[in-house]
């Protein structure tokens, strides 16, 4: 939307500025030389182009100084328009121009995608998750160099600008969107960015970062739906490989070394399947995967269940499977 309003604006006044000396060489002929507008503006040209075609007629002493005035101050002024005019067409404003246009036809298609907010050291991380998992995503972000240093090259549509504007998330079509994640360097910024979005769209899921436990709780408050400390994750994993590291350096194996051909997935068993087994709902999936445990409603937790094993509404099933 920025780039729009300033190559607009910039394209406005370099071709009124050149308009303006036109029709200013023009008009000063007309009435220092009574010549009729043609004639006139003939001259204006080739004495601003320099091109030294000679006098259209013979000029007054008055003409003269008046010709004189429009070489030093006009054309000047003519060849820095000129120049600015085509640097701006062909080697900044124009390209960025099109390509927010083209990204903004690319986002107008999109529909049940996620937004992600903010490319904080956080935020970082989630754009190669979601990435990597071949999601449909739209990054805002409000600092530009860093939509150029980690978006210019790449095809991913972004929003440069500041993601607490309902002007902004509606460019990202929040309204249309499944998710939507803020990782934000202000706990107070995430908090009004899920507001928003949760007013533009009441059934978008907003995931949430937080500093601190206290604001975990006043994120929850107004809405969202899932909230990471990442402190506390970071705390939590430290403690873990002293407490259970063969656990934790399991998984962080499979997730470094095997992370294009792997996912863990939780399925949750809607009312639909009460009654019917694990190996049905497994063979309706339509994907292979490997069943970890099965999660009964009342929070126990069955590891390697039997494939005869009885769901419930409520039920979750812990899987591993490839990616398609």
């Amino acid at each position: 939307m920025n780039t729009k309003r300033t190559f607009s604006r910039k394209l406005f006044w370099l071709l009124g500025g050149l308009l303006i000396l036109v029709i200013s060489g023009t008009l000063g002929y007309m009435l220092i030389e009574g010549w009729g507008w043609f004639d006139s503006l003939f001259m204006t040209i080739i004495t601003l182009s320099t091109i030294g075609y000679g006098e259209t007629h013979p000029l007054s002493p008055a003409g003269r100084a008046f010709t004189i005035v429009l070489i030093v101050f006009g054309t000047g002024g003519a060849g820095y328009g000129l120049s600015s005019l085509t640097l701006l067409l062909f080697q900044g404003d124009l390209p960025n121009y099109m390509k927010r246009r083209k990204m903004e036809k690319i986002i107008g298609r999109m529909s049940n995608h996620i937004v992600l907010c903010g490319l904080s050291r956080t935020g970082l991380y989630a754009l190669h998750e979601l990435e990597h998992s071949g999601q449909q995503l739209v990054v805002i972000e409000r600092d530009e160099s860093s939509c150029i240093s980690r978006l210019g090259e790449s095809d991913l549509p972004y929003i440069n600008g500041d993601a607490t504007s309902d002007e902004n998330l509606m460019a990202a079509g929040v309204e249309r969107a499944r998710a939507i994640i803020t990782c934000l360097t202000s706990d107070a910024e995430n908090a009004f960015v899920v507001v928003t979005a949760k007013s533009l769209n009441p059934k978008i899921m907003a995931i949430s970062k937080a500093e601190s436990e206290s604001t975990r709780k006043k994120l929850l408050a107004v809405g969202t739906d899932r909230v990471v400390v990442p402190s506390r994750l970071g705390g939590m994993s430290l403690a873990g490989h002293v407490i259970r590291p063969e656990t934790l350096n399991f998984f962080e194996h499979l997730h470094s070394h095997y992370q294009d051909t792997f996912r863990a997935e939780l399925h949750h068993v809607a009312a639909a399947w009460e009654g019917r087994t694990l190996n049905e709902y497994v063979a309706d999936l339509g994907n292979p995967l490997m069943v970890i445990a099965l999660e009964h409603p009342g929070g126990e937790v069955e590891f390697n269940p039997a494939e005869d094993a009885v769901l419930h509404a409520g039920s979750a099933i812990m899987s591993i499977s490839n990616f398609q």
